[in-house]
């Protein structure tokens, strides 16, 4: 179906004229499902950039991008593709948020050779069907102590995070500058 004889400036969904509201888009974050940048982007790969040369892309970002050690007078723009992080929408943009996994801990307290004296907890399953779970030389064994699971003693990587990454496509971004 096609429109003809529109009467006025077609509306966004928040009522406002595009071309009189959002007239360069700079700053905005372009993806490509192939290694492509526009003419009028740059690629988001972390690159250094002289003030003077990027003055409208400066106004929005400022050096909110920038790393110790960069020379006055220049501002960074962002290094999706180099870092590869994932993008998360938030309330803190422009935080960096680390890798990490949920941690897997548990207990298992051998308490006594009584059935249903074996405490359990987190990760950790009873199946300790009809007795204690531990033995001693001298038989079943009772008050023999237990044992912990904690997966952030393995690695530092458990314990960081409550979430795991999700399956993902790589894509290319580029942020309009002009």
């Amino acid at each position: 179906m096609e429109i003809l004889n529109l009467l006025s400036n077609q509306l966004n969904q928040n009522g406002y004229s595009k071309n009189m509201q959002t007239k360069g888009k700079i700053g905005a974050l372009f993806a490509f499902p192939i290694n492509h940048t526009p003419d009028d982007c740059l690629s988001c790969d972390g690159y250094s950039l002289l003030i003077v040369d990027y003055k409208d892309l400066y106004k929005l970002l400022g050096k909110t991008f920038n790393k110790s050690g960069d020379a006055e007078g220049t501002f960074r723009i962002p290094d999706y593709n180099v870092t590869k992080r994932f993008l998360q929408p938030g309330s803190n943009v422009a935080t960096l948020v680390e890798a990490g996994l949920p941690n897997i801990t548990g207990q298992y307290h051998n308490v006594g050779i009584e059935p249903g004296g074996v405490g359990v907890s987190g990760s950790i399953v009873n199946h300790n069907w009809g007795g204690s779970f531990f033995y001693h030389a001298s038989g079943r064994g009772s008050n023999l102590g237990g044992f912990d699971i904690n997966a952030s003693r393995s690695s530092a990587i458990y314990g960081k995070s409550s979430t795991v990454q999700p399956p993902s496509q790589i894509i290319h971004l580029c942020i309009k500058y002009k």
